[in-house]
């Protein structure tokens, strides 16, 4: 019965891995246009000059949304005005709500996906992993038989009023949607936990507490993980370095399962902390023209630096993606992390199975498997945007592309398990 579970828990959060792959990606720049032109005339010469994948040729009979639904690649994406400020206000780290991504199974109820880091899901003390049964508010207690029951519950609460979540355990999660600062990393040695909370005077502060949540890592080693490539990610993850270093850490284990991406300036600035202080390429964007632009890693100060002693290992699956693996492969190609350290999930047969009959990708023992960059243009006049697919990515080698391929167990010697007890695994093979 447990494998049986672990299954039907990796199948429901591959679909919102998918999702995230799906929509996640690398953000270089905002592109403006000055000239007077209709949003259709700006539209179809954005895609004219800029999209990998063709011109704006014999889109004139067409909207936009048919544009962006039936012609433009699945990462390319037309936003109006309003969707396009929610979207930037969500990138820095701004949300609302309750801070979780979820799925309903028969009979199971509703499994929590993800818990974003600092929201009022993550304070309850909410994980990813866990199954609720139901839920009450203002008295009344609603049974969870389907997914609307539980997305009609979170919606009927106003900001600020509880809510009772109620775990198929027994286990109770209060909690209320608030506004919220996303945090997108955290730490653990054997002993304690940092994590970044609401500080007082705004923004974000690091927290410290005893913990034996994991006791099983070795003295030396510390655990990070990295959710998303957004909002604060490289301040917070510069500051878990620099908690790294003073706790006299010596091995490393990055978690980037399920991180879909997010924006390439972030990767170059954790990157940036690898290189001993010197400015070295991160990747490589070549776009339809042939022009070639290299995106250098933001070196670190001294005491925010892993040192080149320090053994880097890295946690990967199939919802690994776009900047994820780009840090991936600059980690590889300046010598930070080698092959036979990344350890990769394997899907079990029922698992994979399920995706087959649903003709969802089955993609196990490897990353996601997106090399290609996308830039959002934006028009001053109008606010709306329009991100295109705009360039192939390169690793440091100039050379190296893992688009529709992703890195693959068959690469190096990897070491593969199951998702559940990766962590573990890896403790116990090293």
């Amino acid at each position: 019965m447990k494998n049986i579970t672990r299954n039907l828990i990796a199948a429901f959060v591959a679909l919102i891995i998918a999702a995230a792959a799906f929509t996640a990606g690398f953000f270089t720049r905002k592109c403006t246009q000055g000239r007077q032109l209709t949003s259709f005339e700006w539209a179809l010469g954005v895609i004219e000059d800029n999209y990998y994948f063709g011109g704006a040729e014999g889109l004139s009979d067409l909207s936009l949304s048919a544009i962006a639904n039936g012609y433009l690649d699945r990462y390319s994406e037309y936003f109006t005005a309003e969707e396009y400020a929610q979207t930037v206000a969500s990138n820095s780290g701004s949300k609302s709500g309750i801070g979780i991504s979820y799925s309903f199974v028969e009979n199971k109820g509703i499994f929590i996906n993800t818990v974003m880091g600092n929201s009022p899901a993550y304070e309850s003390g909410l994980r990813a992993g866990e199954w609720l049964a139901s839920g009450e508010l203002k008295g009344q207690k609603t049974e969870f038989s389907s997914s609307a029951d539980f997305q009609n519950l979170i919606n009927a609460a106003a900001d600020g009023e509880e809510i009772l979540l109620t775990a198929t355990d027994g286990s109770d999660y209060t909690l209320a949607k608030a506004e919220y600062t996303a945090s997108y990393t955290t730490m653990y040695t054997n002993s304690s936990q940092w994590y970044f909370s609401d500080a007082a005077s705004g923004g974000l502060a690091l927290i410290e507490k005893d913990t034996k949540e994991m006791g099983f890592l070795p003295d030396g080693f510390a655990y990070i993980s990295i959710s998303q490539f957004y909002g604060t990610a490289a301040k917070e993850f510069a500051a878990l370095v620099e908690k790294f270093n003073a706790a006299g850490c010596t091995s490393m284990i990055i978690d980037l399962r399920s991180d879909g991406g997010g924006y390439v300036d972030l990767m170059c600035e954790i990157a940036g902390s690898f290189t001993d202080g010197q400015k070295k390429p991160a990747m490589v964007a070549r776009d339809k023209k042939g022009k070639t632009v290299m995106y250098n890693c933001v070196p670190a100060p001294a005491n925010r630096r892993v040192s080149a002693d320090t053994k880097v290992y890295a946690l990967a699956n199939s919802g690994t993606a776009s900047a994820s693996e780009a840090l991936l492969g600059a980690l590889i190609c300046y010598g930070a992390l080698d092959y036979g350290n990344i350890y990769l999930s394997d899907y079990g047969a029922d698992y994979i199975s399920w995706l087959e009959a649903t003709g969802q990708e089955v993609k196990t023992k490897q990353t996601y498997g997106k090399g290609i960059m996308q830039t959002t243009f934006v028009n001053d006049k109008t606010g709306e945007a329009l991100k295109l697919t705009t360039a192939q990515i390169y690793w440091p080698d100039g050379e190296t592309c893992i688009h529709d391929r992703g890195i693959k167990a068959e690469d190096g010697f990897f070491y593969v398990t199951t998702q559940p007890e990766i962590l573990r695994f890896l403790c116990g093979a090293r």
